[in-house]
């Protein structure tokens, strides 16, 4: 490892290339590809006909400018939506529309060597139910299930991905002390994502933990190198671009 730089192996895409592109877009994904990335991260949320697009918030104001949540619209109309984040990166991608999850399919199949944490997101297990999600996610995303890890931060629907035999999963830790907890310990899961500000000060025993532990919203060098001297293995980041120099 040089003193700027790590090796793109380890850093997963945040929303895809979302520093210079809208985040959770297929133009953002496609960058993060072309710029190297490995490993890419994308979002979940359902529709009012329960049906998975690829998106972060509840609601779509900030990505979308618009009032109102994405279970108020039904597929057919979110497909025309944009989701461009106008207070971040202005007009300028105003043509780029919310993507179904379907599309990620023709992406991993274009790109074998990539692998998708597709973050299924806990506001629309409220409108869904997990079961049904599980079902459309595991379903749409059947042909390129090697390609795909499966992540929450809620751990029952991630216990339930496993138990139907999705070949891998990952938690997302809602507090450090959660690995201590029955239901995690209950998954094996095969990543535990982790905000790296709730990592305590002083911690020990990584290496014991099974599962490859990936730090989320790493954004400078100093602060990774920091964190895989702890024994993380992966960072997750929006500087994609900064950190793989």
């Amino acid at each position: 490892m040089s003193d700027t730089a790590f090796n793109i192996d380890i850093l997963v895409a945040h929303r895809g290339l979302q520093s210079r592109f809208p985040e959770n877009t297929l133009l953002a994904l496609k960058k993060a590809i072309d710029a190297g990335a490995k490993y890419i991260e994308l979002d979940v949320q359902f529709s009012a006909d329960c049906l998975p697009i690829i998106y972060h918030d509840p609601d779509l104001q900030r990505v979308s400018g618009i009032k109102g949540n994405v279970w108020d619209y039904p597929l057919k109309e979110l497909l025309c939506i944009s989701a461009y984040e106008p207070d971040r990166l202005g007009n300028r991608f105003k043509t780029e529309t919310i993507a179904p999850l379907k599309a990620l399919v023709d992406l991993l199949k274009e790109n074998p060597q990539v692998t998708a944490f597709v973050e299924l997101k806990e506001e629309s297990i409220v409108h869904c139910g997990r079961d049904l999600m599980l079902e459309r996610v595991m379903h749409i995303l059947a042909s390129v299930k090697s390609q795909v890890v499966l992540i929450s931060y809620d751990y029952c629907l991630v216990e339930a991905a496993t138990k139907a035999q999705w070949g891998q999963v990952g938690v997302v830790l809602k507090q450090w002390q959660d690995l201590e907890t029955d239901t995690v310990k209950s998954i094996t899961a095969d990543y535990i994502f982790f905000d790296h500000k709730k990592l305590p000060q002083q911690i020990s025993g990584l290496d014991s933990i099974k599962g490859k532990l990936v730090a989320y919203e790493v954004g400078d060098i100093a602060l990774g190198k920091e964190l895989l001297n702890k024994g993380v293995s992966m960072l997750e980041t929006f500087e994609l671009e900064l950190l793989s120099r």
